[in-house]
């Protein structure tokens, strides 16, 4: 599934994230972000892990490894984040909110529409 994400990952971001399921309770992201900063790529390669659901929106963790890439540079670590599905009672839309921990912390607030 393409999904297209925008919001914040350590500078204003957009990009494109792809998922496939894996398993039962398992699911493989991988993602490409723009962002404003002076490293403007970031690469994803993750899984996402359901945990519960508030209400009528799944929540789900997200864990992975994380590059930001540019300025003659490169900064990779890891990613955690919790991950809102069907925000605002509509399947394709989620929200993500954590932390990418790659030369240094790094928010990550993201708003996501899936593309079907």
């Amino acid at each position: 599934m393409t999904e297209i994400v925008g919001g914040v990952r350590d500078g204003l971001a957009v990009g494109l994230q792809l998922e496939a399921g894996v398993a039962r309770n398992l699911t493989a992201r991988g993602a490409i972000v723009f962002n404003s900063t002076n490293q403007p790529l970031t690469g994803l390669l993750g899984v996402k892990l359901p945990l519960a659901s508030m209400g009528r929106m799944p929540l789900s963790l997200g864990l992975g490894l994380v590059g930001y890439f540019g300025n003659n540079h490169t900064d990779v670590g890891f990613s955690l984040t919790f991950i809102l599905n069907r925000m605002l009672d509509l399947e394709p839309l989620f929200l993500e909110v954590g932390i990418d921990a790659a030369g240094k912390g790094r928010p990550v607030v993201q708003l996501g529409y899936k593309v079907y």
